[in-house]
């Protein structure tokens, strides 16, 4: 605006037309969100693929990891010694079967739940976590390709002998909550399962702490309601057999980078679409 109060003219002055910045048309918020979700429902898919090339993995551990999780978490017993996972599963009651298997059962909808909130509260951090949900899966795929190893519930029922390769996958002490239920809906969901040897990492644990690391610099109580998340779904891995400890700490180890990469990819992909460097 000149001194004067006009509104300076566009045209006709003596350098030319002024062109004014383009701006950019607002995509409606339902295509935002699409877009946003895109990269985690990619996950699905992906799954499948897996799925057909599985057979590539390794040669399949069994007796290295258990004995590795007895040597670094023993616990003396009256039986001997033995690792603290399997103490902590060896003492199963109702309150923690429910408990547990309701964080068992919710580990999906709680990073599409969140990713929700996040899209109402701080939009970013919602593409954040779809796209670093993605690079975490990618990550833990390539791992159980590389390192495929038997659960401890496998070595419940089959021992520490040779891989039994053609062994159905088991939902383990989700069939507590089953029998609570009087429904097998765990039962029905892991007899649906593309790796039985898929221990380490702990993906559930992956997805929990991922999500609350995501959400952690919004507050709130997102904030402590997905760390609970995340405590809860890391004992439940232990105390249903699922998982060894070393998975759960490997499982945690893995969603920080994930966030972080997920951010430094958004990032570059937004530099690349603004045409700056």
């Amino acid at each position: 605006m000149a001194a004067d109060g006009a509104v300076p003219s566009l045209v006709g002055s003596q350098s030319g037309p002024v062109a004014l910045p383009a701006r950019r048309a607002a995509l409606h918020p339902a295509l935002v969100f699409a877009l946003y979700a895109t990269p985690g429902l990619l996950v699905g898919p992906g799954y499948e693929a897996f799925r057909e090339i599985v057979h590539l993995r390794g040669e399949v551990h069994v007796g290295d990891l258990f004995a590795l999780e007895r040597s670094l978490f023993p616990v003396a017993t009256s039986s001997g010694t033995r690792a603290l996972s399997d103490v902590i599963a060896a003492h199963p009651n109702a309150f923690l079967d429910v408990v547990t298997g309701i964080t068992y059962t919710l580990f999906l909808i709680e990073v599409f739940v969140v990713a929700a909130c996040l899209f109402f509260l701080k939009r970013p951090k919602m593409l954040e976590l779809s796209v670093g949900f993605l690079l975490a899966n990618l990550c833990g795929w390539t791992i159980w390709l590389l390192y495929p190893a038997a659960p401890p519930w496998y070595v419940d029922l089959y021992g520490l002998g040779p891989a039994v390769l053609d062994a159905p996958s088991n939902p383990a002490g989700m069939a507590r909550l089953d029998a609570l239920l009087h429904v097998p809906l765990a039962a029905n969901f892991y007899a649906k399962g593309a790796n039985v040897f898929g221990a380490m990492p702990s993906l559930h644990v992956t997805y929990a702490t991922l999500v609350a690391w995501v959400a952690f610099p919004v507050g709130g109580k997102l904030r402590w309601a997905t760390i609970a998340f995340a405590v809860s779904m890391a004992f439940s891995a232990i105390y249903l057999r699922h998982h060894y400890i070393l998975d759960v700490i490997v499982g945690m180890l893995l969603a920080p980078p994930a966030a972080l990469l997920a951010a430094r990819v958004i990032a570059l992909v937004r530099r690349q679409v603004r045409g700056t460097p």
